[in-house]
């Protein structure tokens, strides 16, 4: 069943011969062997709970308050991802946004590419922490955190879902410094198809 599944990022066809820049939306075939996704509806509708979560990565964000524009948001102070002794070490962020106080809409960690010696070990300490929240809501998909990786570590954009919560990862290369963006989205309030699928079981 779809809803079910984990529908795989573009990303996951990096590690071919036949990947083109830019990225792609190609998902993997529906019958895909993939093991059981977590459940991140937490992540979103327990605010305090995921910033308590995103600190134990050093990231030191305040209280999900009110801003000026009437969302709520909370922004992680940076944290270095590499050789601290550098000019301008490499660095990620994360911030969590939404419309309510009693809601998240998206989870963003922010990677910024200021040291590009030392990319590569940015980029798999990146991956390290992402892969390592993901875990404490039960997802520990391989393919998927594979998928992730290859993404970030070839600077490529995707996008799919876990489970039924959609994730991209959004590269800005025209910008200094270079970013790498990997998002969680909330689902919206309707999700048709899911309901779709639960009233064709119902009796």
């Amino acid at each position: 069943m779809r809803s079910a599944a984990l529908l795989l990022f573009a990303a996951t066809a990096l590690a071919g011969c036949n990947a083109q820049p830019g990225g792609s939306n190609a998902a993997a075939p529906e019958n895909a062997a993939v093991e059981k996704a977590g459940d991140l509806r937490p992540a979103f509708t327990f605010p305090p709970e995921t910033i308590a979560k995103l600190n134990q990565f050093g990231y030191r964000l305040d209280n999900y308050r009110r801003q000026a524009d009437e969302s709520f948001a909370a922004k992680g102070a940076a944290i270095t991802l590499s050789q601290s002794d550098a000019t301008h070490p490499n660095s990620g962020t994360v911030e969590v946004t939404g419309k309510i106080a009693a809601t998240i809409e998206h989870i963003t960690f922010v990677l910024a590419l200021t040291d590009d010696a030392n990319s590569d070990t940015a980029k798999q300490r990146f991956t390290d922490i992402v892969n390592a929240f993901l875990f404490q809501y039960g997802v520990k998909d391989k393919v998927t955190l594979d998928a992730i990786a290859k993404a970030v570590v070839n600077e490529r954009d995707a996008s799919g879902l876990i489970g039924n919560f959609p994730v991209a990862v959004a590269v800005e290369k025209d910008k200094s410094p270079r970013r790498i963006a990997v998002t969680f989205q909330r689902l919206p309030v309707t999700a048709p198809a899911e309901a779709a699928v639960q009233n064709t079981q119902q009796p």
